[in-house]
Order: structure tokens, then C-alpha cells, then sequence
């Protein structure tokens, strides 16, 4: 019976073929899984994809498990985890299929950059996924930047449009279209530049894919206290002459000679004289011979009438300078027949040009009308009969001195009163010129640009275009360009009295400018009285007891050869009238001038 069994055993292994018989153990591991040990895992997909921050990898990401033989083994579980830039995976675990493949969906972190995950089955090493998070297109916030919200007047500030997805991540790349909600206030370019040209509130926008953002800025002035020192004398009228009416009658001003000394200029017509020294501390007033005699014609069509040196200018060799020049009506019986000197009230004011190639002794003119500058805008029309010539007056009149600009043009201002009427449509206009020896080369500002040449009725036969007025000075005097306060510095006989601290005060003010068309409000510089305006002189710090006019600032320790900058601590020059209208001094004050905020 023993041996009968032992060969029924071999009979039936030989029969089957198999190492077992009768049923026992476990599947015989063919094609559809098994149930040996996982030997290993690796990455069938999804691998090295990329996608936008916080979105779904467009393809799942999948792993097959394999025994020894490397065959599929199913129902084995696969954790799943991200291991490096956020993010998520679903479902967290999976189990494998009949194939040996088990998958998941992977969305990414938030952040821009690499990204990781893991596939890991227990004993085995884990399979790493990478993949790369990219920003996407789409905006969902802006932010307005500002190195300052509370920006002085007078200040160029360049803001910036920052666009963030819904992340907060920045987009760059990102246009934004700009908005000032007060363009008058402060105009803001295209790239984000913004101006500002007065003191006030401005909400500034960006819209970046039609998402906006703002940001509010407060304009804020740029405020100093002026400190006064002692008066100086600089030149005694009484003493200091060379004829009758040779006398103060302008803004003291200084040219460098080629030689190092001084010229001051403050003369008047119809023989205008000048003053030289060796530096500031003295004068000398040059009485060898007028430096311009006027041409004194009795036409209005001259522009030769009576001439003041009004601004000057040294290039080299080449003094050039804007002329003042006053007709008065001689002739028209209306007026003051034979009177052409400014007593006459019929006035008609253009500005010419003229030149000296010899120190400033001697000043010559092209042929006329070719010396004109800024001729008055109408023809000359006396007044009808009955008609009151007290304010029958019109034209440019008292050219500042020039100023180069940083742009390399030539300034100057020009008080405008372009119709026949002292009261009425006054106004300040700035103009500039790139060659100062050519007068036709001066553009005066139009309101948009400087476009406008000022042309001579008597040669187009119509009244010309007149400038665009500034806001500012009426009557501008002196201009400079103030290193301490970092802005372009006007000077001027207030126009009438102002307000200051709530009391009407009459005096010298200035302004502030950073582009020479947008200036700030008057500000007080010293309390005087004017012609037009009188000044208590009881009240504390009035300049003088008597009238005084033509303001200059001048930096005794400027290099320029023209005087055209300042710093805290300039002179203020002007002219006393004392009493009689031909005794008339120059005389200086020291100014200090400090930032309050």
C-alpha cells in the first residue's frame, strides 16, 4: 500500500506538470496579479509637466508596481504626498489596478517655481514626480507705489503699477494705463511719471486688464522763513550820476566781465549808464559815455523809441540784452504832443534786441524791425478824443533778466498787456530762444508748448496771437535758480496787497518753480511799500520808510558769469526812491533763507 501511494503521488505531479497537486497554494502568478511581495515601483506618466500656480497638472500622474519577476501586482496601496512647493494631491492614497498601476491628480502650490511630489509603497523607495509651477496671465489686483505720498510742489515722482494674481504673486510684464483724478493739479505720463504742480489731494489710478488700482498723495508746499540783515548802500543816487536822468530805473543786475569784474546794470533812457567794480564791495558809476543812447523816433512802427538795457546776458565777447523799449506818443493831439518820455500816458511797450561786443560799452542793433522780440501784439492806435489816456496803455513790458534752462534754452518773463488797458488783462508770459543772438529765434509759450512768434502787426497786418498766460508774478522782476531750495526762484513787486497771515501786506514776494511754467503761490519775502501799494512803515520788518521797486537776488559767491544761481544766504537788491522821483539809491540786504519742512 506504501508504494502504491508514493507512485499515485509522482503519477499525478508528472500528469499536471506542476510542483503542487490537489489544491494548495496560491495563484500561479500568469497574467492577472499576484500576491508576491511588491519588489518595485516606477513613474509610467506625469513626470515634468508644468502649469499655472493653484491649477490642476493637466495629466494625472500614475506608477506601476512590480514583484521581483517584474510582474504587476494588484491591490497593492500607493501613498501619495507632495514634498516641496505646496500644493495638493487627490486621492492621498490609490490602490493598484490588474495592471499595477495606480494614479492620482496633482494640483500645485501657489508659488511659483519647482515643484515635488512622491509616490511611496511600504518597503519600498518612494518615486519622485517633479514639476514646474508657472504664473499665469491673469490679473486680480493692482497696487499703486509711491516713494512719498505727501510730495512737495514742484516735485517729479514716478510711480509704479505692481499686478498680482489672486496668489499675490507679482505679474511683470504688465502695462498700466495711467489717471490723475486732477490733471491741472498733477498730470501723471503715460509711464507713470507724475507732475506736481500745486499744492492739493490727487488720486492716482492704474488699470491693468481692467483691474484698478489707486493710490492718494497729498501735494504739499515747500515752505522756508526769510531772515533780513542790515541794509548796505551800493550806489547813492545824489553822488552817483552822470547827468540828470541818469538814475536807478531797473533791477540791479550783474554780469561777469571777461576780465573778472563786475557790471551792474540799473540806468535809464533816453542815456543809459552803467556801473563797474572790482567785486561786490564797490561801484563805480561809468560816466565815459552811455552805454545805449536811444533812438528817440517818433513812430510806433520803429520799435526805437526810448531804450532801456533791461536783461543781459554775456556769451564770450557777445553781451546780449533784451530792450525795453517805451513809445509814448509825441504826436497825436490826444496824447502829449512832443513829450516822448514816460510822462506821456500814451504808451505802447515792445522788447527789441540789441549787443555789445565791447564790455557792455557800447550796444548796437540789427536794422529794424529785425531787432524785435516781442513787438506789443496791435498796432498803435491813439486814443479818441475824449477818450481818458490815464491806463492807455499796452505791449510787453520789463523782461526778467535770463536764466539757461537745464534744457539748454534761454528763459525769460514778460509782463503782457496785450490790449489798450492798464487795468485789465494783465498777465505773465515766459519765453525762451535757443541762439540769444538771433531776436527772431525767441517762441513764447502758448498754453500747450512754445509755439508762438511773436510777430509785428506792421508786417502781417493783423494783430498777432498773444502769449499764454502763466499763473504767478503780474510784474515779474528777477529769476534764479535756487541750489538750497532746489527750485527756480522769482522775485517780484507784489501786485497789490496779498493776504499774509490774514492781514493785506504790500512787498516783495517770491515763487517757486521746478519747469519755469507751473509756480507756486506768492509767498512774502519783505514787507514795503510799492507805488501802487503802501506798507504801514510802523509795522514791524518793513523794509524801508519810503517807496522802494525793482527787486533783484543775487549770490555774491556764485561762479556763473551771469549770476543765474543762488544759494541760503543771497543779497536782495532793489532801488529806493527817496522822496523826489530822481533820487533813487541801489541798496542790498542779506538774505537767510531756511527750510521748514
Amino acid at each position: 500500500m506504501r508504494t502504491q501511494g508514493v507512485r499515485a503521488l509522482f503519477s499525478c505531479l508528472a500528469a499536471l506538470g506542476v510542483v503542487a497537486c490537489g489544491g494548495g497554494g496560491g495563484d500561479g502568478g500568469g497574467g492577472g496579479g499576484d500576491s508576491t511581495a511588491p519588489a518595485s515601483i516606477e513613474i509610467v506618466a506625469g513626470t515634468g509637466q508644468a502649469g499655472v500656480v493653484g491649477t490642476e497638472l493637466p495629466s494625472p500622474l500614475s506608477v506601476r508596481v512590480a514583484d521581483a519577476a517584474g510582474r504587476a501586482v494588484s491591490g497593492v496601496t500607493v501613498a501619495w504626498a507632495v514634498t516641496a512647493g505646496g500644493g495638493t494631491v487627490n486621492p492621498a492614497s490609490s490602490a493598484t489596478d490588474v495592471g499595477g498601476i495606480a494614479s492620482t491628480r496633482w494640483t500645485l502650490g501657489t508659488t511659483p517655481g519647482p515643484n515635488s511630489s512622491s509616490a511611496t509603497v511600504v518597503g519600498l523607495s518612494a518615486a519622485t514626480f517633479n514639476a514646474n509651477a508657472v504664473l499665469g496671465d491673469r490679473t486680480a489686483s493692482v497696487t499703486v507705489i509711491s516713494p512719498t505720498l505727501t510730495p512737495y510742489e514742484g516735485d517729479t515722482v514716478q510711480l509704479t503699477a505692481i499686478a498680482r494674481d489672486s496668489y499675490g504673486n507679482e505679474l511683470p510684464g504688465k502695462v498700466a494705463t495711467w489717471r490723475s483724478s486732477d490733471a491741472a493739479l498733477a498730470p501723471i505720463s503715460d509711464g507713470g511719471m507724475l507732475n506736481t504742480w500745486r499744492t492739493g489731494e490727487v488720486t492716482v489710478s492704474a488699470t491693468v486688464d481692467g483691474v484698478v488700482g489707486t493710490a492718494t498723495l497729498s501735494l504739499t508746499p515747500l515752505l522756508a522763513t526769510v531772515t533780513i540783515g542790515a541794509k548796505e548802500l551800493v550806489m547813492d543816487g545824489t553822488i552817483q550820476r552822470c547827468e540828470a536822468l541818469d538814475v536807478a530805473d531797473g533791477p540791479p543786475r550783474f554780469v561777469r566781465a571777461e576780465d573778472g569784474s563786475l557790471v551792474m546794470f540799473s540806468g535809464n533812457a533816453p542815456r543809459y549808464y552803467v556801473s563797474r567794480g572790482t567785486g561786490f564791495g564797490s561801484f563805480t558809476r561809468d560816466c565815459s559815455g552811455p552805454a545805449l543812447v536811444s533812438a528817440d523816433l517818433r513812430t510806433a512802427d520803429s520799435y526805437e523809441n526810448w531804450e532801456w538795457v533791461w536783461s543781459v546776458y554775456r556769451e564770450g565777447s557777445s553781451w546780449h540784452v533784451l530792450v525795453h523799449n517805451e513809445f509814448h506818443d509825441a504826436v497825436a493831439a490826444t496824447c502829449q504832443p512832443g513829450n516822448p518820455a514816460p510822462g506821456n500816458p500814451c504808451w505802447y511797450n515792445s522788447v527789441t534786441y540789441a549787443v555789445s561786443t565791447d564790455g557792455a560799452r557800447s550796444f548796437s542793433k540789427p536794422g529794424a524791425p529785425a531787432h524785435t522780440v516781442a513787438p506789443a501784439p496791435e498796432a498803435w492806435v491813439p486814443p479818441e478824443p475824449g477818450v481818458p489816456v490815464d491806463g492807455y496803455v499796452e505791449g510787453y513790458f520789463n523782461p526778467s533778466n535770463i536764466v539757461q534752462g537745464k534744457d539748454g534754452y534761454y528763459y525769460s518773463f514778460l509782463m503782457a498787456i496785450p490790449t489798450v488797458n492798464w487795468y485789465q488783462m494783465q498777465g505773465l508770459c515766459v519765453f525762451r530762444t535757443g541762439s540769444l543772438g538771433d531776436p527772431t529765434s525767441w517762441r513764447a509759450w502758448d498754453g500747450t508748448g512754445f509755439n508762438l512768434r511773436m510777430t509785428s502787426p506792421y508786417l502781417t497786418g493783423e494783430a498777432a496771437p498773444i502769449c499764454g498766460f502763466l499763473g504767478g508774478f503780474v510784474i515779474p522782476s528777477h529769476l534764479v535758480y535756487d541750489t538750497y531750495l532746489d527750485r527756480y526762484l522769482a522775485v517780484a513787486p507784489g501786485p497789490g496787497p496779498l493776504e499774509v497771515d490774514g492781514r493785506p501786506t504790500c512787498g516783495f514776494f517770491y515763487a517757486l518753480s521746478a519747469d519755469l511754467i507751473h509756480w507756486s503761490e506768492h509767498r512774502l519775502l519783505v514787507e514795503a511799500s510799492l507805488w501802487w501799494c503802501a506798507a504801514n512803515p510802523s509795522q514791524p520788518g518793513v523794509l524801508e520808510p519810503t517807496i522802494v521797486a525793482y527787486p533783484s537776488i543775487v549770490d555774491h559767491s556764485d561762479t556763473t558769469v551771469n549770476f543765474e544761481n543762488v544759494g541760503r544766504t543771497p543779497y536782495l537788491y532793489y532801488v529806493r526812491i527817496n522822496g523826489d522821483n530822481l533820487d533813487r539809491d541801489v541798496v542790498r540786504v542779506p538774505l537767510t533763507f531756511t527750510r521748514t519742512n
